[in-house]
């Protein structure tokens, strides 16, 4: 009778080390195919916004005057919050790192992705009382956050006023606006952020969009929304509007007459505009809402719908000094275009708006601005900007 062989130590080992080298190709395979998946989702996305950058400049004969919202100055020291230093403080030595992800490399990031976020894509505006379940979310994170001890919740949640708003979980946004008045009578964008006129507050009609908050908010006593925008007349009759509530009212009116009421706002000119490029923007844009404009799904619902994903939600402090304080803090809705990997564009267009940059910090998610020249930089700046840029991808207007 035959003795039956085993397998033997050397070929077992022999026989996992194929295993192991197979699965490692397949993993790398998958790697690769997911990488250049999202690198085309970005072009693709990217290309989208061009053609409506396109359109933009062929009705108004420049690209969007997206107006600075903090500085471009690279070395200029942010909080907790990633807010720039308002009394211009800055730190130059910020290339002493190697690596990517590093706690030093990561503080460098965030004082640069300040400044290259200086013209940003997304626009932001206080959430309105149509959306409560998304304010409520945030809430109840503060209150979770503030009830478990973590410091930087602690003196929010100490606060009687506030305590009682939050577990009433902001039943509808006068309740928010009461984080808000009072705090927002100033224009400087590093301080105080209620109104974020980014590059989608143009390519969007932004009063069928960003009016959704509080009547409070469009008050003379904001002067981010009124210093910024003119009213219009109605292009039904011609008059000029009395008041921006008035607007307003037409802009979010429900009912039976909604769909009159909002014509007489999408039908102004520069809200008209805007339905030349929307088919470009179908099912592109990150909001927390389905946001449905001149018969155009603009939502991307690729995930688009998380409520704790940024920036469809921020809170903000007006303070703009303390990273550790959320006692004046607000909570802001917000739109915008995301990358293939879920990070934010970057858009750069100087005075007077005749040309412009859009670009994707890549895989990495680390970029550099355009506008500085590295010529100047010693070896080791080099060195990091090289592995923060090694990824990017870039368009330029023609």
């Amino acid at each position: 009778m035959p003795v039956k062989r085993g397998f033997t130590l050397v070929e077992m080992l022999i026989v996992v080390a194929v295993l192991v080298t197979l699965m490692t190709i397949t993993f790398r395979l998958s790697n690769i195919g997911s990488d250049q998946s999202r690198r085309n989702t970005t072009i693709s996305k990217m290309q989208r916004l061009e053609n409506c950058l396109s359109g933009y400049f062929a009705a108004f004969g420049s690209y969007p005057p997206v107006k600075l919202h903090g500085s471009r100055n690279i070395y200029l020291q942010v909080n907790n919050q990633g807010i720039q230093n308002v009394d211009g403080q800055e730190k130059t030595e910020i290339w002493d790192w190697t690596s990517i992800g590093s706690s030093e490399e990561y503080r460098a990031w965030r004082q640069v992705q300040a400044a290259c976020l200086a013209q940003p894509v997304a626009c932001s505006f206080p959430f309105s009382s149509d959306y409560d379940p998304a304010v409520k979310a945030v809430s109840d994170q503060i209150v979770r956050r503030a009830t478990s001890g973590e410091t930087r919740y602690k003196s929010y949640w100490e606060d009687p006023s506030t305590k009682a708003r939050l577990s009433a979980g902001f039943k509808s946004s006068s309740q928010v606006s009461g984080l808000l008045i009072g705090k927002a009578s100033k224009s400087d964008w590093r301080e105080v952020q209620m109104f974020q006129f980014g590059l989608m507050s143009f390519l969007l009609p932004r009063y069928l969009v960003m009016m959704r908050g509080s009547d409070s908010f469009f008050g003379p006593q904001i002067a981010q929304w009124v210093n910024n925008n003119a009213l219009p007349c109605d292009p039904f009759d011609g008059n000029l509007y009395s008041a921006w509530t008035t607007l307003k009212d037409k802009a979010t009116a429900s009912g039976k007459n909604a769909k009159q009421d909002q014509a007489h706002v999408a039908n102004i000119p520069s809200q008209a505009v805007c339905a030349r490029w929307m088919p470009n923007l179908e099912k592109t844009c990150s909001c927390n809402r389905p946001t449905t404009l001149f018969g155009i799904d603009v939502r991307d619902n690729n995930g688009s719908g998380s409520l704790r994903t940024t920036p469809h939600i921020e809170m903000y402090a007006p303070n703009g000094g303390s990273g550790d304080t959320t006692s004046d803090q607000y909570v802001l809705d917000s739109i915008t275009v995301l990358d293939g990997w879920w990070n934010k564009f970057y858009y750069y267009s100087p005075p007077p708006y005749q040309t412009y940059v859009i670009w994707s910090g890549g895989p990495n998610g680390r970029t550099f601005p355009p506008w500085i020249s590295r010529e100047g930089m010693d070896s080791k700046a080099n060195k990091c900007i090289g592995l923060w840029t090694e990824d990017d991808i870039i368009h330029m207007s023609n």
